[in-house]
């Protein structure tokens, strides 16, 4: 079986790299290539002389190098999809940190927890998305495993990356329904009659492919900035991964690496975490679409004074902060409009520019996750003060030279008190982040507290999201998750 791609001149791998991927149409190209591959069945012809086969795509450096910036692109989507704010807003929506002022049916069943099995947004924002991500990741990692012309170290680079993104798309489809099918091959004869695995399964892969990440990927970023995975990476979402999975012990050796990194330090300015310029950034996103910074950031904000954004700060988020809390008036902004005060997501703060300076990248991992996944750790391994300390760094960060707010946590707390300071700090400073919020109350077993009493149609069995009907259709081996048709 042969994939066959439609050829078009190349942008200098230097130039494309130090440019913004809204500056090439490499990476879209790569998009539409793997897009149409993964439809339902591949058709073999002969090479004609303006096309390239897989095999010549993953000849050399160069070209490989070009393929695997299509994976970048396809995530940076110019719509809200799961790798580019979907996850944010549509599980900020389900747990208790939005409210939408529009009413629009599928943004509703996402508020009040009745998500159909045919809401086009699950399909078209979290399954599909995804899962065409994963084909593009195991094309190119069945292309850099077969090449013979590249060079031991952009091979190694190359394949380091495609098993972060991989691992990444895998995480949160296992967050969002659960099982799902496990797939990393791109034979469409084995994929596309795939049931779904075990959570435990996922997370083996992830692990697999995390560790062999943090291997091949060097420390040193491949790129200007952030926006290419180094071993770093791959480490901070081995951690993250770890905590989920309660492997405490090497969750906590791997943010404690990070930590400990000159690479990384805490933004002392709130208002500079989300800038392109970030030390605090472990991994960031690049916009694929002129005019936008962050896809959150266009679809938070208004240009307009009169204009009531689309998707609001819940009473419930808006009442957790502690008093004077500096991240409150940094990432949390307000307009009035006839005497009423709307309250919106800050931490991407450029709505749309006609400018060619971008300014933000969409954040993916940052270093003061891996402070707060080191103090959960710790503290479930029963070193307590250790993990409050922790949580004291990112509560100094927050407040500044004002010490009159956010005071340290003291030392000496229960076990179960410190656990429930990480949920509360994990809260304020993950805010609107990729849901971690949502994850949270279903790991800490909080849904049913925390949510049936402020959603009306709760059930227990909304803590995942369904299967979208259309895909069990096209696969009769798929099942639907507990509580839907």
């Amino acid at each position: 079986m042969k994939v066959c791609i439609y050829y078009m001149s190349f942008l200098s791998i230097k130039s494309f790299w130090k440019k913004s991927f809204s500056q090439t149409m490499v990476g879209l190209y790569l998009w539409l290539l793997f897009s149409l591959a993964a439809c339902n069945k591949f058709v073999e012809v002969d090479t004609p002389g303006n096309k390239i086969t897989t095999q010549q795509l993953f000849n050399d450096d160069a070209s490989a190098t070009t393929a695997v910036a299509g994976l970048y692109s396809r995530i940076s989507s110019s719509f809200l999809t799961i790798g580019s704010g979907g996850t944010t807003i549509y599980t900020g929506l389900s747990s208790d940190e939005l409210i939408s002022s529009v009413n629009t049916p599928d943004l509703k069943e996402f508020q009040t927890n009745s998500i159909s099995s045919t809401n086009s947004t699950n399909q078209n924002a979290f399954w599909r998305p995804a899962y065409l991500s994963i084909y593009q990741a195991n094309a190119c990692i069945e292309g850099l495993t077969a090449s013979n012309g590249m060079s031991p170290r952009i091979k190694n680079q190359l394949l380091g990356e495609c098993k972060v993104v991989r691992s990444l798309f895998y995480f949160y489809l296992i967050q969002l329904y659960g099982d799902v099918p496990l797939i990393t091959k791109t034979d469409y004869n084995t994929t596309s009659v795939q049931g779904r695995n075990s959570v435990n399964d996922i997370y083996g892969l992830i692990i697999n492919d995390l560790t062999d990440a943090k291997n091949l990927l060097a420390e040193n970023y491949p790129s200007d900035g952030r926006l290419r995975p180094n071993s770093y990476t791959a480490a901070a979402l081995l951690a993250r991964v770890y905590l989920f999975t309660g492997n405490w012990k090497l969750a906590e050796t791997e943010a404690n690496n990070i930590i400990n990194s000159p690479k990384y330090i805490l933004q002392s300015d709130l208002n500079k975490v989300f800038l392109s310029t970030s030390n605090e950034a472990i991994w960031q996103m690049a916009s694929v679409v002129g005019g936008i910074n962050t896809r959150e950031g266009s679809t938070f904000l208004t240009t307009s004074p009169l204009v009531i954004p689309v998707y609001l700060i819940s009473d419930q988020l808006l009442n957790a902060f502690e008093p004077g809390d500096p991240r409150k008036s940094a990432w949390i902004g307000s307009k009035t409009i006839t005497n009423q005060t709307y309250y919106f997501p800050f931490k991407y703060k450029v709505p749309f520019s006609f400018s060619s300076v971008i300014t933000e990248h969409y954040m993916v991992l940052r270093l003061a996750e891996q402070y707060l996944i080191r103090a959960e750790a710790r503290i479930r391994q029963g070193k307590t003060d250790d993990g409050i300390g922790d949580l004291n760094v990112l509560r100094k960060r927050a407040r500044g030279t004002n010490n009159a707010v956010l005071p340290d946590l003291p030392m000496g707390l229960p076990q179960d008190q410190a656990l429930s300071s990480v949920l509360k700090e994990r809260r304020i400073e993950l805010m609107m982040e990729w849901g971690s919020r949502w994850f949270d109350l279903k790991r800490f077993h909080l849904c049913n507290t925390i949510l049936k009493p402020i959603k009306p149609a709760w059930q227990d069995t909304d803590t995942l999201f369904p299967v979208p009907n259309q895909e069990i259709l096209l696969n009769k081996n798929l099942t639907q998750n507990n509580g839907y048709n």
